[in-house]
């Protein structure tokens, strides 16, 4: 995706959130005060208040009953109540304008980018090796797919777990996995399997693999690449056609779109895992008390989805002619 192309996704979304919002604005700033009101509605005054109350009840072994201490209290519990009544409606309101404004803003790309349907198989996650145990539940936050340039995609905002089974009938989930997570089918299949860890990951890498050092300085400065030994193919030749010089740009470019600080990728067959590890909440926007219409709030999507659907452009064009 050059600059040129770009700047004209750049206009078309600038165009296409002028008409989404001349057309929805007075009904989701309807939404906006609706849920601004029930913050002071009957039901959160009265969590307020009893909040309040709950902070002059003393304590068990409380010797020395204090007025000011516990009025001190009861006003840290009543914020406390407050800051979580905003919260709640907050993620409520998001849910809402997310399910709305999203699949219109994203039609610019694609019209066939679907918000909050499918996600990714847990065979994915344990094919790919990444994550050293076998996924057992993934809680998804956010999730995208479609297909872009012909490659089908799937982008999810998830918390990936590892289920241990005890004898008892208990069980114990282990988090392997909390960021943004993408899924790739590409044109071609791939005979070997190449590994990628952003250098500040330490993962065990699996045994009969073997280190690769790809042309650029940059790249080989931020990751280490694996490709599978005793393969028909030869790992590493396959491995230096599809990371071709644009590719590894692109590919760096996610990280830094993204903004994080650990990134793995695992590339089997005609698929490919990439896991962006972060504790951030992506895909967030618009707060209950920001404007709906400020264009400026929604930018980091557009810089993200650009650099997701540029670097499927590289992909695709290199698994149709370097594999």
């Amino acid at each position: 995706m050059t600059n040129e192309c770009m700047n004209r996704y750049k206009n078309q979304f600038a165009i296409e959130f002028a008409k989404t919002m001349q057309i929805n604005l007075p009904q989701w700033q309807k939404w906006q005060k609706e849920y601004t009101r029930k913050l002071y509605g009957k039901g959160w005054l009265t969590t307020y208040f009893l909040s309040f109350l709950a902070g002059f009840m003393p304590g068990k072994n409380e010797r020395h009953y204090s007025l000011k201490v516990h009025f001190v209290f009861a006003v840290i519990l009543c914020i406390a109540s407050i800051c979580t009544a905003i919260s709640l409606e907050n993620k409520n309101y998001q849910f809402d304008i997310k399910n709305k404004l999203f699949p219109l803003l994203l039609s610019v790309f694609s019209k066939d980018i679907i918000y909050g349907v499918g996600g990714i198989p847990y065979i994915e996650y344990n094919t790919s090796l990444l994550l050293n145990k076998d996924v057992g539940y993934d809680f998804v936050d956010d999730n995208f797919s479609g297909v872009y340039n012909d490659v089908p995609f799937v982008i999810s905002e998830s918390e990936i777990s590892n289920i241990k089974k005890f004898k008892n009938g208990k069980s114990e989930r282990k988090l392997l996995f909390k960021g943004i997570a993408m899924h790739f089918k590409m044109q071609k299949k791939i005979k070997s399997r190449v590994l990628i860890y952003s250098k500040n990951i330490f993962n065990r890498v699996p045994d009969r693999f073997e280190k690769v050092t790809m042309e650029s300085d940059e790249f080989n400065k931020k990751y280490n690449v694996y490709v599978q030994k005793g393969s028909n193919a030869d790992g590493q030749v396959e491995a230096r056609y599809l990371f071709n010089t644009v590719f590894l740009e692109r590919f760096m470019q996610l990280q830094t779109s993204f903004r994080v600080n650990k990134m793995q990728c695992s590339i089997y067959g005609n698929s490919m895992l990439i896991l962006l590890a972060t504790n951030k909440d992506l895909f967030e926007m618009n707060h209950l008390f920001k404007r709906i219409d400020d264009i400026h709030q929604y930018q980091h999507l557009f810089d993200e989805f650009a650099s997701v659907l540029s670097f499927i452009d590289v992909l695709n064009l290199s698994s149709r002619t370097g594999l």
